[in-house]
């Protein structure tokens, strides 16, 4: 005779997610992206520029970089005062490209030079951003990332768990610190290993991103928010990696712990759903039916590179694994 019980899931498994997030952020942000931001603030140079050579609005907005001068077009940020200045001086306003349109030809010679300064002190800095991206080493950065602590913490709690849910049933092989701490650290250097790729793809970007922006006729406001831009695609990234990769850890690791515990199977079970976050179609064909921890559906759609996982490692899943211990009797 034979007989089947299904355990409880470990619902709402113990994660890192929002540290190990914050982590990833802190570091491209205190690293990468704050350092470029700072070097590229001109507000500081104001007011000992406007004590010493402006004398008019338009030669102030030059020196503290809220309006830049290229290919005969005055850019950036417009006061009232700045923009009669403009006018009086025979500047005309290009609704297409949000500036001032004037032949460096007929621009008076006092603003030529504020240009030219304002043109200097920027490629100065620009210089000083490229031999920062330069430096910047990827590896150098991902191995700032130590949340191997983080995981061993949510090792700990998930090990509990399925302790707890097999209780009365078997004793699953005890875990110690050193094993548990290993696995963690292995982890840590697979994230460590991703975040280096996605570095050095983001610093070669980021590099092309500013030189575009600057030989378009931009200046510092448009190379700013392409740093902005880039720093969000960072942000997203770190987002998606914590989240990825803490729950693919502690998925795999409960699976592990089952099997070791003599438990092969699990019942697939899908989350309801919604409008905004559905199931995927792949996934709810999936919903009821028993399965191997070693041998794992496929779970992607038609016409996709085939891809097998169980219940939460593929990206974002939601779904959950009811375990099931079987029982022969004589």
């Amino acid at each position: 005779m034979i007989t089947e019980i299904s355990l409880r899931a470990i619902a709402g498994v113990p994660v890192e997610f929002e540290h190990v997030e914050a982590e990833i952020k802190r570091i491209f942000r205190e690293i990468l992206y704050h350092p470029i931001l700072k070097l590229l603030n001109f507000t500081e140079l104001a007011p000992k520029i406007m004590a010493n050579a402006s004398k008019t609005p338009l030669q102030d907005a030059l020196a503290s970089g809220r309006v830049t001068f290229s290919r005969g077009m005055f850019l950036g940020r417009f006061s009232a005062a700045v923009s009669k200045e403009l006018k009086a001086i025979g500047a005309t306003w290009d609704r297409k490209a949000l500036g001032f349109r004037l032949p460096l030809a007929e621009v008076p010679y006092a603003v030529r030079g504020a240009i030219s300064a304002s043109t200097a002190r920027f490629n100065k800095r620009l210089a000083q951003v490229d031999a920062l991206l330069r430096k910047n080493l990827p590896e150098e950065i991902s191995g700032m990332v130590q949340v191997s602590e983080l995981f061993d913490r949510s090792l700990w709690r998930v090990d509990k768990a399925v302790a707890d849910t097999l209780k009365g049933i078997t004793v699953p092989p005890q875990l110690t610190p050193e094993r548990r701490r290993k696995i963690a650290d292995e982890w840590q250097n697979n994230l460590q290993l991703w975040i280096k790729d996605f570095t050095a793809e983001e610093i070669v970007s980021l590099r092309k991103s500013v030189e575009k922006t600057v030989y378009s006729g931009s200046r510092r406001d448009a190379v700013i928010r392409s740093i902005q831009k880039s720093y969000g695609v960072s942000a997203r990234k770190a987002k998606f990696l914590a989240r990825q990769e803490t729950n693919l850890l502690l998925t795999k690791f409960k699976e592990s712990r089952y099997i070791d515990s003599g438990v092969h199977e699990y019942t697939w079970r899908c989350v309801v759903g919604s409008k905004n976050h559905p199931v995927r179609p792949s996934h709810k064909i999936l919903d009821g039916k028993t399965f191997r921890w070693d041998d794992p559906p496929i779970t992607t759609e038609p016409g996709q590179p085939v891809r097998r996982n169980n219940p939460g490692q593929d990206f974002e899943c939601r779904c959950a694994a009811i375990p099931k211990v079987t029982f022969t009797a004589k």
